[in-house]
């Protein structure tokens, strides 16, 4: 084998249609947990000829044109990768195991939610987190950002009511406080404690602080990012007031 791709995403299987083009033997392995995948219903964007497509049917057409080209892509998860002379031996979690001259990792990033209760079984639905994928569907909604001042800016690119709630991130220089006053985004202080969710109509109508203010909106943004690590968020807020109930 002359080449083993470690996760068969976009990267990989761009990685794998190239290698097949130039006649190279080429092997994909891929566990199929793709970082999109909680965003069901949600489409792709921002790839040319493919706009809104499903990044799961996105990536199905993909192996069919790896393997148009004699690539193959296979299920399984590297758990270890040797030298072992002038090649690589790779070997998944099963125990299975593969030579190739060369390995490429194109592992790309997974998100790490914060710990806010209720947070994770939203995220891919109300719970969003890239300015760029998901911008144009929200535009001129009421949007709050979840601890980063610079993405609070860039979503100030797409409404005029954007929040930003500060939770467990650093403080704010005077410049950032004016900055943000002078672009008319509102900032809450405080610890995001908890997601409220509307059982009835299976969909986030807001975000409680553990000091029990609560603040209402429609969907939360996160942002952060790693090698197989971390997001960026945002949250849409309509209002905030102080609850000593559960309403």
């Amino acid at each position: 084998m002359e080449g083993v791709v470690v996760v068969g995403g976009a990267a990989g299987l761009s990685a794998a249609l190239t290698l097949g083009r130039v006649i190279r033997s080429v092997l994909v392995i891929d566990a199929g947990e793709p970082r999109n995948a909680p965003a069901v219903g949600v489409g792709a964007h921002g790839i040319p000829g493919r706009e809104g497509m499903s990044p799961l049917e996105l990536l199905r057409l993909g192996r069919q044109e790896v393997a148009a080209y004699g690539g193959r892509v296979v299920s399984g998860r590297v758990a270890q990768v040797h030298r072992a002379g002038e090649e690589f031996s790779v070997v998944t979690e099963d125990w299975q195991r593969v030579r190739a001259r060369r390995v490429l990792v194109t592992t790309g990033l997974v998100d790490e939610l914060p710990e806010v209760s209720g947070l994770a079984e939203r995220w891919g639905r109300d719970v969003l987190h890239c300015v760029y994928c998901h911008g144009w569907e929200v535009r001129d909604r009421v949007i709050g950002v979840l601890g980063s001042f610079h993405q609070a800016l860039l979503f100030r690119q797409l409404s005029k009511e954007v929040t930003l709630f500060l939770h467990e991130g650093a403080g704010l220089t005077e410049e950032q406080w004016e900055q943000l006053a002078g672009l008319g985004v509102g900032v809450v202080e405080g610890r995001v404690g908890a997601l409220v969710v509307d059982a009835d109509r299976d969909r986030l109508v807001g975000v409680r602080l553990v000091s029990g203010w609560w603040c209402r909106f429609r969907s939360w943004w996160w942002r952060r990012g790693s090698w197989r690590g971390p997001v960026s968020s945002t949250v849409w807020a309509f209002r905030c007031g102080r609850s000593d109930g559960d309403r």
